[in-house]
């Protein structure tokens, strides 16, 4: 009975542990822009990956607490189911603890991360609500860390725009289901427009293109 449930707390803390590598490739591999647009859309999972995004240092310190958290399970309950079945194998011990080692690496780190670097679009669409509830669950001890880290850090970093790539990116793949109005790629175009002239992006400057490239 102990044997099982140990091997049931590693197998756990490895998918924990694949959860957050997977996490955190998608979280900084994702389209800014056209997650920003899903939102705008309704997309109730989207919203989820925006608030992560808005603030990546607590986000990033969230999944590394949590990836840690597992890797000590694992480890822990791994060292001792082997002392349990190896009792008096100082070999088997050795191969266990060498297998269980390449086994968090590839199912634990390389596979999660391929995973979800492939279309990360669509992987973090899929782990959001998995996500919501990891942040939920960690949420005193994130919070605990990024204190800590608060102190010793230069400053929070300046917050990801989207750029004029990230848009045209939104006009050139609508593969997840959300359309632009005509209005809506009418005013990206001009943003882009008046970006490249140097120009100011404001709503009277905006109106006047919009203006002029109906008349």
């Amino acid at each position: 009975m102990t044997a099982a449930l140990l091997l049931l707390a590693m197998v756990l803390a490895l998918v924990a542990t694949a959860f957050c590598a997977g996490a955190e490739t998608g979280f900084f591999s994702v389209n800014r822009g056209r997650i920003t647009h899903l939102a705008r859309a309704g997309s109730v999972r989207a919203k989820i990956i925006q608030r992560a995004l808005s603030d990546k240092a607590r986000t990033l310190t969230g999944l590394l607490v949590g990836s840690n958290l597992a890797s000590v399970a694992f480890s822990s309950a791994s060292a001792a189911l082997a002392a349990r079945v190896f009792t008096d194998s100082a070999v088997g011990q050795v191969v266990w603890s060498t297998s269980a080692a390449f086994l968090v690496l590839c199912a634990g780190e390389f596979l999660p991360k391929l995973f979800c670097a492939t279309r990360p679009l669509r992987r973090m669409l899929l782990l959001a609500p998995a996500y919501r509830m990891f942040a939920v669950a960690l949420y005193p001890l994130t919070a605990l860390a990024t204190a800590v880290t608060g102190l010793f850090a230069a400053g929070p970093a300046p917050r990801e725009k989207v750029t004029p790539n990230d848009l045209l990116r939104i006009l050139s793949d609508r593969k997840d289901g959300v359309k632009l109005t005509d209005f809506e790629s009418a005013l990206i175009a001009r943003i882009l427009v008046l970006r490249t002239k140097g120009r100011p992006v404001t709503p009277e400057a905006l109106l006047k293109a919009l203006d002029e490239s109906g008349s």
